[in-house]
């Protein structure tokens, strides 16, 4: 894990409040915080200590940069202001300091997307002291534990904190072959996406409820993405399999413009799993005069089925951290921090009727600030109250 000790050269001449603490808990699920609201954590020093760099996930980078932002923005405790120095420091508290979110005025960062597994792959390397490797703080994955990538090894003791739920929707393209399926159950997309009977991957949309006499076309993802994993975890086996065979491509993930370009015969033929959040927020480029979402299983992908689990092919999202490292790192992204603590531990406007700690010298609520990061980008929070995260660890 990151042991990053450079200071970020961003500040504000006049912020107030601080990060919630983090104790060290074995458990797989969080449910309570591990310190009062009103303590400041161990490692709130009185000086911005680093630059937070969260790097891998395409799926959730844009979420995650609208949170640094939210993060970065929220009252600390007063900085000596220069030309005083040392600079970048916290003057005394006043009965009036915020001492519940980003104390020390820690910057989050979010590096370039380049996958879920290279995040991972990145953070396990730099904990093994291989020269070259980019200095990271955590890793942003949308998969799951089970698909870690083989450079991550007994020595890297990570946890992975899902802070947000997200699904893989199945895009149809209308005014095609595909046009009158509205919902495929498991067994069909397992045939479909795999070719599971061994048949060949040739595909008839009449054999699935559309028009007969057109083959399914199959795209693909880049396997480097958390949303490849996931769907190949979900169906037992690689999504690509029958790309090359359908005439379909394999393609970034969660962006549609190829698809979009083909002629209306091949977007009316084609398949493609995606983001069920960059889809549904518009991200993805598939409006809803053009595409549409299967139902599996009968099931629609909806806030509501995914967060209760009804919908099959639901997700988690992941910020990755490696155990016993920098405690500024846990306290932005770890399992009791700042995404991820109950919203009455935040700070709140007087007057606000909503859960927090009132405060004369607050302009928001900081808590629902942090919920509206997660419901812009179209994910769930994972749980509805209370502590939002749970957490699993990987060794």
């Amino acid at each position: 894990m990151s042991t990053e000790i450079q200071s970020g050269a961003k500040g504000r001449l006049r912020r107030l409040a601080r990060r919630f603490g983090v104790a060290a808990v074995a458990a797989v699920t969080v449910t309570a915080l591990a310190t009062p609201a009103w303590a400041l954590p161990d490692f709130a020093d009185g000086k911005m200590n680093s630059v937070i760099r969260g790097a891998g996930s395409d799926t959730t980078y844009f979420a995650m940069q609208a949170m640094d932002a939210v993060f970065n923005s929220s009252p600390g405790c007063d900085l000596v202001v220069p030309p005083a120095v040392p600079q970048f420091t916290c003057l005394p508290d006043s009965p009036t300091t915020v001492l519940t979110e980003n104390y020390d005025h820690e910057v989050g960062l979010s590096q370039f997307p380049q996958g879920s597994g290279a995040g991972l792959r990145q953070l396990c390397q730099q904990n093994d002291g291989l020269a070259g490797v980019s200095p990271l703080s955590y890793a942003r994955s949308s998969s799951a534990v089970s698909s870690i990538p083989s450079q991550c090894n007994a020595g890297d003791q990570l946890r992975y904190v899902g802070w947000a739920k997200d699904a893989i929707g199945i895009a149809k393209w209308l005014g095609g072959a595909s046009g009158p399926v509205t919902n495929l159950t498991h067994a069909q997309l397992q045939e479909i996406f795999r070719d599971v009977s061994g048949d060949g991957c040739a595909e008839d949309w009449g054999d699935f409820g559309g028009t007969a006499g057109t083959p399914i076309i199959v795209h693909g993802i880049q396997t480097s993405s958390g949303t490849y994993a996931t769907i190949t975890s979900f169906l037992g086996g690689d999504v690509n399999a029958c790309v090359a065979a359908t005439g379909g491509q394999v393609l970034f993930e969660n962006d549609c413009t190829e698809i979009n370009a083909l002629s209306a015969a091949a977007k009316g033929a084609s398949l493609w799993p995606l983001s069920f959040g960059k889809y549904s927020t518009g991200a993805a480029n598939c409006t809803d005069a053009a595409t549409d979402l299967i139902s599996v299983g009968g099931i629609a992908a909806a806030p509501t089925t995914i967060q209760n689990g009804t919908y099959q092919y639901n997700r988690t999202l992941y910020n990755v951290y490696r155990r016993g490292g920098p405690g500024w790192i846990e306290g932005y992204i770890g399992e009791n921090g700042y995404i991820c603590k109950p919203n009455a531990t935040h700070s709140k406007k007087t007057g606000d009727t909503n859960p927090g700690i009132a405060n004369p010298n607050v302009d928001r609520n900081w808590g629902l600030a942090v919920d509206k990061v997660i419901t812009d980008a179209g994910f769930v929070k994972v749980n509805p109250t209370g502590n939002k995260c749970n957490f699993v660890n990987f060794n």
